[in-house]
């Protein structure tokens, strides 16, 4: 008998993408089932499906918690940003509309907004004032998971080297942080010719939070040269401002990477402390521009990224 013509329900296709991928995020049916508020049993027969038309094994079960096989997240990587795109497209279409508003959500660290985005953010505004800006004052990590999920356009986020990055978004990586010791004026370590990792264990330290990844990488450098025991931690904060005060009321010295710009601006609000540049021991924290893979990016978004990175999309 000859074959019969094969009929494809592209929306339902789709589903299945869409089933898969958020079981490589959510890596349970209940999470994945309730993100695209759907059954557990409609996600798992969108996959099964998928499977099939496939010819191979995309996920394993193990206990309540699956795993995507070497196939599956091949398969993700290249759905993605396919998806990402076609659900982008309705609002794409609005966005471009000239008599409907415009607007720009950005997630980014507070310190980002005051320092390295100021005059970019000065000069979309002065292109588009019509532009609605929204910003979710995250840090880094937070910013990427808000824009992984669909609740920010963009991010602009700090990451360290080792990271693997997601393979649903399109980084540009655009300068880079020093890593910086905040002192009051006449501090000892001021003077020091080299600073070492023992002369900052023996200080009491503020530190931004262990969610941060500037804190988990100096955690990391601590911990290989058996250090961490060690360490007087006195405060937390992933506030700048905050950081900034306490050092003058004498609290301890802090830690953070910090704009290179810090050090030469006339004025600076910074002008209470005294700045040291330690990234002999800590190196530098890359700052990158962040959007979806594959997703319409609108005039006002384009010209955004090329202020920040000053790259044009070719």
């Amino acid at each position: 008998m000859p074959e019969l013509p094969r009929h494809y329900f592209k929306e339902l296709r789709l589903q299945q993408f869409r089933g898969l991928i958020a079981l490589s995020r959510w890596q349970t049916f209940s999470a994945a089932a309730a993100a695209l508020q759907l059954t557990r049993a409609s996600v798992w027969q969108q996959v099964r499906a998928l499977e099939k038309e496939m010819a191979c094994t995309l996920l394993r079960t193990r206990g309540h918690r699956v795993e995507l096989t070497d196939a599956g997240r091949k398969l993700v990587e290249i759905v993605s940003p396919l998806v990402a795109g076609f659900d982008s497209v309705k609002s794409a279409f609005m966005s471009v509309q000239s008599d409907l508003p415009q607007a720009l959500v950005i997630a980014t660290p507070p310190t980002f907004l005051a320092y390295e985005l100021r005059e970019s953010i000065s000069q979309i505004h002065s292109l588009y004032p019509k532009l609605h800006l929204s910003f979710l004052e995250r840090n880094s990590p937070g910013a990427i998971d808000l824009l992984d999920q669909g609740s920010a356009d963009l991010a602009v986020a700090a990451l360290p080297e080792s990271l693997p990055l997601k393979s649903s978004l399109e980084y540009t990586r655009f300068t880079s942080y020093p890593f910086t010791l905040i002192c009051p004026p006449g501090h000892p370590l001021l003077t020091k010719k080299q600073i070492t990792l023992r002369d900052l264990v023996r200080q009491p330290l503020i530190l931004p939070s262990n969610v941060t990844f500037c804190r988990q990488h100096f955690d990391l450098l601590t911990q290989r040269a058996g250090l961490a025991e060690k360490l007087n931690i006195v405060l937390e904060s992933n506030f700048l401002v905050m950081l900034v005060e306490y050092v003058q009321i004498g609290i301890g010295v802090a830690l953070s990477p910090l704009p290179p710009k810090l050090f030469t601006e006339p004025g600076s609000r910074l002008s209470n402390v005294k700045l040291r540049n330690v990234a002999h021991l800590f190196g530098e924290e890359s700052l990158y521009y962040v959007r979806r893979r594959g997703e319409f990016e609108t005039p006002y978004a384009s010209k955004f990224r090329e202020l920040v990175t000053g790259k044009q999309q070719r």
